[in-house]
């Protein structure tokens, strides 16, 4: 694909998706009843407003206005970095497979779904590609990305075995491009391990017979 249509690519993805966060934010702060025209809403798509699977894609969390700039500066750095690992094409598609599960998720489902697992997907990317980079929590103790990815994989985990299925169907239809991208490769180490534990037993096993 991206041989036949490397030149749809996004320019500069990152700073796309981290400007029109600040800019959606920056209006909120004058118009706190704006974000409300961007959700994705499958009744008011249904009356025309077509643009809400676009601008839903872009709407910030509530923060307070030091953790907004935190977490922009935190999504442009992910995001950064998989454009670099993969360039403009990739980072598209990445992103716009996730999107567009989301988007037909909330059609199907006829509830209205968030960015959040999307936007989450940037960050468990980038700790895939980046395990052992060091973020300071806190702004004091390092800690590796790999461990706060293990952490946001739980969280995801019990939010879909205790959510409802609008959660479900949110949280499948934003991991969607990280499936598509990463999946193999866990699927490929998940065998590899149970195959070393199997191995271990097996000729473990064996060992004590022969003592």
């Amino acid at each position: 694909m991206e041989r036949r249509f490397g030149d749809w690519g996004v320019p500069n993805p990152a700073l796309f998706i981290v400007g029109m966060n600040a800019a959606i934010w920056a209006l909120s702060q004058v118009k706190p009843e704006f974000p409300a025209l961007l959700v994705l809403e499958p009744s008011l798509i249904a009356r025309g407003e077509w643009w809400r699977v676009f601008t839903f894609l872009f709407l910030p969390p509530r923060l307070s206005p030091l953790f907004m700039l935190l977490w922009l500066y935190l999504l442009w750095m992910y995001a950064q970095a998989l454009d670099n690992e993969w360039g403009e094409f990739k980072f598209t598609m990445f992103y716009g497979i996730g999107a567009a599960a989301t988007v037909a998720a909330s059609l199907v489902m006829g509830v209205g779904l968030s960015n959040l697992t999307l936007n989450a997907t940037i960050f468990l990317a980038f700790a895939a590609l980046y395990p052992d980079f060091e973020l300071l929590l806190f702004f004091i103790l390092p800690v590796k990305v790999k461990w706060l990815a293990w952490l946001t994989w739980a969280t995801i985990a019990f939010s879909f075995l205790t959510g409802t299925w609008e959660v479900r169907a949110a949280l499948s239809g934003g991991l969607l491009g990280y499936a598509v991208f990463f999946g193999e490769d866990h699927l490929r180490g998940v065998l590899n391990w149970w195959k070393i534990r199997r191995n271990r037993r097996k000729y473990g096993d064996a060992f004590k017979d022969d003592r």
